[in-house]
């Protein structure tokens, strides 16, 4: 009688797993940490805003969404403007702090402040809307934070990456070649992606709270 041969096909290799793992961590680590960062902040934020009064809050919407029926008053243009005005605050300070040797210090610390305001929102608009409240975090505000994280993200990491060449530069007086045309032209595209999210929460802000309620 002939044998029954089976064949079984080997798993991976663990030094190939391995080896995807490293990849992955070298190609978007950075970008991985500060997402993290973000969700970190974020958490912060909430507990902040639920242990705090409402002109706490409020006293941080030149840069979040913490005062809703100022904004409410707004037309298309001065709405638009308060939304990205804080954004490309957000932005230009990472942009900076690229060129900064000390600045990749800071560059998680200002990424992590963006969660911690959307944190503070979601307090606001539910301490003051309830569950429709939650509801309009959810449709008006997650969809332009959401792609404004990634691209503060992608610029985090292109930052932190020239902040850390700078400071061998400077500091260890190592002869390494920086691209800063590159940099700027990258950064030119991110804030292209910074304005399309200002448009998004202008849109959702709009149709959402000012013409339907929330």
């Amino acid at each position: 009688m002939k044998g029954i041969v089976l064949r079984i096909k080997s798993p991976k290799k663990f030094h190939g797993r391995r080896g995807d793992i490293v990849y992955f961590f070298k190609r978007y680590g950075f970008f991985t940490t500060f997402l993290f960062a973000i969700l970190v902040g974020m958490i912060l934020g909430i507990y902040a805003g639920t242990n705090t009064d409402s002109d706490f809050k409020k006293a941080f919407d030149f840069l979040f969404i913490t005062d809703f029926n100022s904004r409410s008053s707004f037309d298309f243009l001065r709405l638009f403007n308060s939304f990205f005005s804080p954004s490309f605050l957000f932005f230009i300070s990472i942009f900076l702090l690229g060129f900064c040797p000390w600045g990749n210090a800071l560059i998680p610390v200002i990424i992590s402040f963006k969660g911690f305001g959307a944190g503070l929102t979601l307090t606001q608009l539910c301490f003051t809307f309830g569950i429709k409240g939650l509801g309009f975090f959810i449709l008006g505000i997650v969809p332009g934070f959401f792609i404004f994280s990634a691209v503060i993200s992608a610029i985090g990491e292109h930052s932190f990456r020239l902040s850390a060449k700078v400071f061998r530069v400077i500091i260890r007086k190592q002869d390494i070649v920086l691209n800063i045309k590159e940099y700027v032209t990258r950064s030119g595209a991110f804030i292209l992606i910074v304005l399309l999210s200002a448009f998004i929460d202008t849109i959702l802000f709009s149709a959402l709270y000012i013409h339907f309620g929330i």
